[in-house]
Protein backbone atom coordinates (compact mmCIF):
# COMPACT_ATOMS: atom_id res chain seq x y z
CA UNK A 1 0.00 0.00 0.00
CA UNK A 2 1.33 3.29 -0.77
CA UNK A 3 1.83 6.10 1.58
CA UNK A 4 -0.10 9.10 1.92
CA UNK A 5 3.09 10.31 2.79
CA UNK A 6 4.74 10.45 -0.50
CA UNK A 7 3.48 12.44 -3.76
CA UNK A 8 4.47 10.42 -7.00
CA UNK A 9 6.94 12.55 -7.70
CA UNK A 10 8.24 12.16 -4.64
CA UNK A 11 8.05 8.42 -4.90
CA UNK A 12 9.84 9.13 -8.31
CA UNK A 13 12.88 10.34 -7.27
CA UNK A 14 13.25 7.91 -4.32
CA UNK A 15 12.85 4.76 -6.87
CA UNK A 16 16.08 6.65 -8.99
CA UNK A 17 18.29 6.09 -6.22
CA UNK A 18 17.11 2.59 -5.69
CA UNK A 19 18.68 0.40 -8.62
CA UNK A 20 22.47 2.02 -6.96
CA UNK A 21 21.44 1.26 -3.53
CA UNK A 22 20.54 -2.37 -4.40
CA UNK A 23 24.18 -2.34 -6.52
CA UNK A 24 25.66 -1.44 -3.68
CA UNK A 25 24.04 -4.01 -1.14
CA UNK A 26 24.97 -6.67 -3.14
CA UNK A 27 28.56 -5.34 -3.38
CA UNK A 28 31.35 -6.99 -0.59
CA UNK A 29 31.42 -3.38 1.27
CA UNK A 30 27.76 -3.49 1.04
CA UNK A 31 26.99 -6.85 2.26
CA UNK A 32 30.06 -5.82 5.00
CA UNK A 33 28.24 -3.35 6.00
CA UNK A 34 24.66 -5.24 6.15
CA UNK A 35 26.71 -7.48 8.58
CA UNK A 36 27.79 -4.29 10.59
CA UNK A 37 24.17 -3.14 10.82
CA UNK A 38 23.01 -6.01 12.09
CA UNK A 39 25.64 -6.15 14.87
CA UNK A 40 25.54 -2.90 15.74
CA UNK A 41 21.95 -3.34 16.48
CA UNK A 42 22.64 -6.27 18.70
CA UNK A 43 25.67 -4.25 20.43
CA UNK A 44 23.41 -0.87 21.62
CA UNK A 45 20.20 -3.01 22.40
CA UNK A 46 22.50 -5.03 24.71
CA UNK A 47 22.79 -2.10 27.07
CA UNK A 48 19.58 -2.72 29.11
CA UNK A 49 18.22 -0.78 31.71
CA UNK A 50 19.64 -2.63 34.07
CA UNK A 51 23.03 -2.41 32.41
CA UNK A 52 22.17 1.10 32.39
CA UNK A 53 21.81 1.93 35.71
CA UNK A 54 25.54 0.41 36.57
CA UNK A 55 26.94 1.91 34.44
CA UNK A 56 30.74 2.60 34.48
CA UNK A 57 32.77 5.30 32.53
CA UNK A 58 34.53 2.73 30.56
CA UNK A 59 31.25 1.11 29.49
CA UNK A 60 30.30 4.93 28.41
CA UNK A 61 33.65 5.25 26.35
CA UNK A 62 32.94 1.45 24.49
CA UNK A 63 28.69 2.90 24.18
CA UNK A 64 29.76 6.62 22.48
CA UNK A 65 33.08 5.04 20.74
CA UNK A 66 30.76 2.89 18.40
CA UNK A 67 28.48 5.92 17.38
CA UNK A 68 29.12 7.55 14.13
CA UNK A 69 28.46 10.84 15.01
CA UNK A 70 31.84 10.41 17.27
CA UNK A 71 33.92 9.49 14.70
CA UNK A 72 35.25 13.04 14.37
CA UNK A 73 36.90 12.37 18.04
CA UNK A 74 40.00 10.88 17.53
CA UNK A 75 40.48 11.25 21.23
CA UNK A 76 37.57 9.19 22.18
CA UNK A 77 38.58 9.83 25.90
CA UNK A 78 38.47 13.67 25.89
CA UNK A 79 34.44 12.92 24.23
CA UNK A 80 34.28 11.09 27.43
CA UNK A 81 35.39 13.05 30.22
CA UNK A 82 33.74 16.07 29.24
CA UNK A 83 29.79 14.13 28.97
CA UNK A 84 30.91 12.79 32.93
CA UNK A 85 31.99 16.06 33.99
CA UNK A 86 29.47 18.16 31.91
CA UNK A 87 26.40 16.40 33.70
CA UNK A 88 28.08 13.60 36.05
CA UNK A 89 27.55 9.89 35.73
CA UNK A 90 24.76 9.29 37.60
CA UNK A 91 22.56 11.46 35.98
CA UNK A 92 23.87 9.75 32.49
CA UNK A 93 22.98 6.60 34.03
CA UNK A 94 19.36 7.78 34.72
CA UNK A 95 19.17 10.10 31.87
CA UNK A 96 19.96 7.06 28.91
CA UNK A 97 17.59 4.68 30.66
CA UNK A 98 15.06 7.01 30.34
CA UNK A 99 15.70 7.46 26.60
CA UNK A 100 16.63 4.48 25.59
CA UNK A 101 13.93 2.17 27.70
CA UNK A 102 12.21 4.95 29.33
CA UNK A 103 8.10 4.30 29.44
CA UNK A 104 5.69 7.16 26.82
CA UNK A 105 6.55 8.03 23.55
CA UNK A 106 9.94 7.50 22.49
CA UNK A 107 9.96 11.17 20.68
CA UNK A 108 9.17 13.08 23.37
CA UNK A 109 12.40 11.39 25.33
CA UNK A 110 14.42 12.56 22.68
CA UNK A 111 13.67 15.97 23.38
CA UNK A 112 13.50 15.89 27.32
CA UNK A 113 17.35 14.40 26.82
CA UNK A 114 18.50 17.40 24.69
CA UNK A 115 17.62 19.49 26.85
CA UNK A 116 18.58 17.91 30.41
CA UNK A 117 21.89 16.70 28.76
CA UNK A 118 25.21 17.85 27.92
CA UNK A 119 27.80 17.86 24.76
CA UNK A 120 24.77 15.14 23.55
CA UNK A 121 24.01 16.41 20.11
CA UNK A 122 20.72 15.56 17.96
CA UNK A 123 22.99 13.18 15.71
CA UNK A 124 24.30 11.35 18.79
CA UNK A 125 20.59 11.16 20.50
CA UNK A 126 18.94 10.05 17.32
CA UNK A 127 21.72 7.43 15.89
CA UNK A 128 21.64 5.88 20.05
CA UNK A 129 17.44 5.79 19.47
CA UNK A 130 17.90 4.24 15.81
CA UNK A 131 19.73 1.36 16.69
CA UNK A 132 17.75 0.59 19.89
CA UNK A 133 14.02 1.20 18.20
CA UNK A 134 14.99 1.21 14.50
CA UNK A 135 11.72 0.90 13.39
CA UNK A 136 10.43 3.63 14.87
CA UNK A 137 13.44 6.67 14.92
CA UNK A 138 15.84 7.41 12.46
CA UNK A 139 18.96 9.31 12.38
CA UNK A 140 18.90 13.08 12.22
CA UNK A 141 22.36 14.30 11.02
CA UNK A 142 23.62 16.36 8.20
CA UNK A 143 23.99 14.03 5.72
CA UNK A 144 20.24 12.45 6.16
CA UNK A 145 19.24 16.37 5.80
CA UNK A 146 21.06 16.74 3.13
CA UNK A 147 19.78 13.61 0.81
CA UNK A 148 16.61 14.93 1.53
CA UNK A 149 17.16 17.44 -0.19
CA UNK A 150 18.00 15.70 -3.06
CA UNK A 151 14.92 13.85 -3.35
CA UNK A 152 12.96 17.04 -2.96
CA UNK A 153 11.28 16.32 0.70
CA UNK A 154 12.11 20.27 1.54
CA UNK A 155 8.75 21.26 1.70
CA UNK A 156 7.69 18.18 4.17
CA UNK A 157 10.38 18.58 6.24
CA UNK A 158 12.48 21.86 8.80
CA UNK A 159 15.87 20.37 6.73
CA UNK A 160 17.49 23.52 7.49
CA UNK A 161 17.17 22.88 11.42
CA UNK A 162 20.15 21.22 13.26
CA UNK A 163 17.27 20.16 16.50
CA UNK A 164 13.55 19.00 15.64
CA UNK A 165 11.41 19.75 18.09
CA UNK A 166 9.87 16.05 19.72
CA UNK A 167 6.75 16.38 17.00
CA UNK A 168 9.23 17.82 14.20
CA UNK A 169 11.11 14.14 15.07
CA UNK A 170 8.18 11.63 15.09
CA UNK A 171 7.31 13.62 11.66
CA UNK A 172 10.63 13.16 10.42
CA UNK A 173 10.59 9.57 11.14
CA UNK A 174 7.07 8.98 9.68
CA UNK A 175 8.43 10.43 6.21
CA UNK A 176 11.69 7.86 6.98
CA UNK A 177 8.92 5.09 7.60
CA UNK A 178 7.13 5.80 4.08
CA UNK A 179 11.02 5.36 2.25
CA UNK A 180 11.64 1.83 4.15
CA UNK A 181 8.35 1.00 2.43
CA UNK A 182 9.70 1.88 -0.57
CA UNK A 183 12.73 -0.41 -0.17
CA UNK A 184 10.68 -3.41 0.64
CA UNK A 185 11.59 -5.06 -2.24
CA UNK A 186 15.41 -5.32 -1.39
CA UNK A 187 17.02 -8.72 -0.65
CA UNK A 188 17.51 -8.17 2.57
CA UNK A 189 17.78 -10.56 5.26
CA UNK A 190 14.81 -8.73 7.73
CA UNK A 191 12.13 -5.94 6.60
CA UNK A 192 13.56 -2.55 5.85
CA UNK A 193 13.78 -0.52 8.66
CA UNK A 194 14.27 3.70 9.20
CA UNK A 195 18.49 2.63 9.95
CA UNK A 196 18.56 0.80 6.85
CA UNK A 197 16.71 4.11 5.12
CA UNK A 198 20.32 6.17 6.67
CA UNK A 199 22.27 3.60 4.86
CA UNK A 200 20.11 4.78 1.66
CA UNK A 201 20.44 8.09 2.57
CA UNK A 202 24.35 7.70 2.82
CA UNK A 203 24.15 6.80 -0.93
CA UNK A 204 22.01 9.38 -1.73
CA UNK A 205 24.28 11.77 0.04
CA UNK A 206 27.54 9.93 -1.51
CA UNK A 207 26.30 10.28 -5.08
CA UNK A 208 25.56 13.55 -4.57
CA UNK A 209 28.15 14.92 -2.34
CA UNK A 210 29.96 17.37 -5.23
CA UNK A 211 26.89 19.30 -5.68
CA UNK A 212 26.04 19.46 -2.01
CA UNK A 213 29.47 21.44 -0.88
CA UNK A 214 28.90 24.82 -2.84
CA UNK A 215 28.53 27.98 -0.85
CA UNK A 216 24.84 28.12 -2.63
CA UNK A 217 23.38 25.08 -0.22
CA UNK A 218 24.39 27.04 3.31
CA UNK A 219 23.20 30.51 2.86
CA UNK A 220 20.93 29.88 5.63
CA UNK A 221 22.56 27.94 8.43
CA UNK A 222 21.92 26.74 12.05
CA UNK A 223 24.24 28.56 14.30
CA UNK A 224 24.05 25.56 16.78
CA UNK A 225 24.95 23.50 14.18
CA UNK A 226 28.08 25.18 12.77
CA UNK A 227 29.11 26.58 16.46
CA UNK A 228 29.49 22.46 17.53
CA UNK A 229 30.90 21.98 14.08
CA UNK A 230 33.70 24.30 14.70
CA UNK A 231 34.15 23.31 18.53
CA UNK A 232 34.33 19.34 17.09
CA UNK A 233 37.41 20.27 14.41
CA UNK A 234 39.51 21.95 17.17
CA UNK A 235 39.43 18.57 19.03
CA UNK A 236 40.10 16.98 16.04
CA UNK A 237 43.17 19.11 15.23
CA UNK A 238 44.34 18.63 19.07
CA UNK A 239 42.78 21.73 21.00
CA UNK A 240 41.31 22.07 23.84
CA UNK A 241 37.70 23.13 22.46
CA UNK A 242 34.76 23.98 24.59
CA UNK A 243 31.61 25.90 23.38
CA UNK A 244 29.55 28.94 25.08
CA UNK A 245 32.77 30.33 26.87
CA UNK A 246 32.75 33.56 29.02
CA UNK A 247 36.44 34.64 27.75
CA UNK A 248 36.87 38.06 29.17
CA UNK A 249 34.41 40.65 30.57
CA UNK A 250 31.34 41.15 28.48
CA UNK A 251 32.48 38.97 26.15
CA UNK A 252 30.85 35.43 25.75
CA UNK A 253 32.15 33.52 22.61
CA UNK A 254 30.71 30.53 20.66
CA UNK A 255 33.57 28.32 20.65
CA UNK A 256 37.42 28.57 21.89
CA UNK A 257 40.68 26.35 21.31
CA UNK A 258 43.05 26.45 23.21
CA UNK A 259 46.99 25.03 23.04
CA UNK A 260 50.05 25.11 25.12
CA UNK A 261 52.84 26.54 22.89
CA UNK A 262 56.01 25.65 24.72
CA UNK A 263 57.51 29.45 26.07
CA UNK A 264 54.56 31.05 24.88
CA UNK A 265 51.82 29.48 27.30
CA UNK A 266 48.31 28.77 26.80
CA UNK A 267 47.48 30.20 23.45
CA UNK A 268 43.75 30.91 22.97
CA UNK A 269 41.94 31.42 19.31
CA UNK A 270 38.15 32.42 19.64
CA UNK A 271 35.58 31.87 17.08
CA UNK A 272 32.38 33.50 16.33
CA UNK A 273 29.46 32.25 14.74
CA UNK A 274 27.03 35.67 13.04
CA UNK A 275 23.70 34.39 11.62
CA UNK A 276 22.76 37.99 11.64
CA UNK A 277 21.53 41.17 13.35
CA UNK A 278 24.08 43.88 14.42
CA UNK A 279 27.50 43.97 12.86
CA UNK A 280 27.91 46.29 15.14
CA UNK A 281 27.56 43.82 18.36
CA UNK A 282 29.74 40.95 16.58
CA UNK A 283 32.29 43.66 16.51
CA UNK A 284 32.58 44.69 20.10
CA UNK A 285 32.40 41.36 21.64
CA UNK A 286 35.44 40.37 19.32
CA UNK A 287 37.10 42.98 20.80
CA UNK A 288 36.47 42.61 23.82
CA UNK A 289 37.60 38.91 23.57
CA UNK A 290 41.16 40.47 22.18
CA UNK A 291 41.31 41.55 25.81
CA UNK A 292 42.41 38.62 27.24
CA UNK A 293 45.75 38.07 26.86
CA UNK A 294 45.89 35.17 25.88
CA UNK A 295 43.86 35.47 22.52
CA UNK A 296 46.26 35.42 19.90
CA UNK A 297 43.04 35.46 17.44
CA UNK A 298 39.44 36.15 16.93
CA UNK A 299 37.54 34.92 13.86
CA UNK A 300 34.07 35.78 12.88
CA UNK A 301 32.17 32.71 11.19
CA UNK A 302 29.31 33.85 9.13
CA UNK A 303 28.04 33.88 4.64
CA UNK A 304 30.06 35.82 2.58
CA UNK A 305 27.85 38.28 2.16
CA UNK A 306 28.14 39.02 6.32
CA UNK A 307 31.54 38.36 5.87
CA UNK A 308 31.94 41.24 3.43
CA UNK A 309 29.61 43.48 5.56
CA UNK A 310 31.86 42.91 8.40
CA UNK A 311 35.02 43.63 6.59
CA UNK A 312 33.86 47.04 5.62
CA UNK A 313 32.79 47.84 9.03
CA UNK A 314 36.06 46.85 10.62
CA UNK A 315 38.10 49.08 7.58
CA UNK A 316 38.58 51.87 9.81
CA UNK A 317 39.45 50.49 13.56
CA UNK A 318 43.23 49.89 15.08
CA UNK A 319 45.08 47.69 12.44
CA UNK A 320 45.80 46.06 15.89
CA UNK A 321 42.50 44.83 15.74
CA UNK A 322 41.89 43.86 12.17
CA UNK A 323 45.11 42.01 11.74
CA UNK A 324 44.34 39.96 14.96
CA UNK A 325 40.83 39.43 13.24
CA UNK A 326 39.84 36.33 10.65
CA UNK A 327 37.43 35.19 8.07
CA UNK A 328 35.70 32.01 7.91
CA UNK A 329 33.06 30.91 5.57
CA UNK A 330 30.46 28.54 6.73
CA UNK A 331 30.71 26.47 3.75
CA UNK A 332 34.29 26.05 4.78
CA UNK A 333 33.42 24.86 8.09
CA UNK A 334 31.17 22.41 6.79
CA UNK A 335 33.63 21.35 4.00
CA UNK A 336 36.65 21.04 6.33
CA UNK A 337 34.03 18.80 8.89
CA UNK A 338 33.19 16.57 6.60
CA UNK A 339 36.48 15.94 5.04
CA UNK A 340 38.15 15.70 8.66
CA UNK A 341 35.16 13.70 9.31
CA UNK A 342 35.70 11.07 6.35
CA UNK A 343 40.25 11.66 6.76
CA UNK A 344 38.92 9.94 10.60
CA UNK A 345 37.29 7.34 9.02
CA UNK A 346 39.95 5.89 6.59
CA UNK A 347 42.62 6.01 9.51
CA UNK A 348 40.48 4.49 11.99
CA UNK A 349 39.99 1.19 9.37
CA UNK A 350 44.13 1.40 9.52
CA UNK A 351 43.90 0.57 13.41
CA UNK A 352 47.50 2.05 13.59
CA UNK A 353 46.34 2.85 17.39
CA UNK A 354 44.87 1.10 19.72
CA UNK A 355 42.30 2.99 21.45
CA UNK A 356 41.35 3.03 25.26
CA UNK A 357 37.57 2.04 23.84
CA UNK A 358 36.84 0.22 20.98
CA UNK A 359 35.82 1.84 18.03
CA UNK A 360 32.98 0.63 16.14
CA UNK A 361 33.11 0.43 11.88
CA UNK A 362 32.76 3.51 10.20
CA UNK A 363 29.89 5.24 8.70
CA UNK A 364 28.33 3.22 5.28
CA UNK A 365 30.39 4.79 2.81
Amino acid sequence: MRSAVLTEELRKRIHDYIGPFEQYLSSPEGRRDTQDRLERRRFFQSFTSEKLAELEEAELGELISHLWASRIFTNKRYLVERLVTENGLPKLRQALQELMWGEGSVYDRYSQFLKEVKWFGPAMVTELLAHVHPRQCGVWNDRARKALVVLGFGELLPLKKYTLSAREYESFCRVLSAIAAELSGLEIPDEPDLLLVDYFLYEVFSSQKRKLIPETLVKEFYHDEIRDMIRDIGSWLGFEAESEEKIAHGARVDVVWRARIGNLGVVTYVFEVHKGGSIDSLILNLQKARSNPTVQKVIAVSDQRQLERLRQEVHGLPEEFRKALGYWKVAEVEQVYQNLAEATESIQRLELVREEFPIGQAEPS
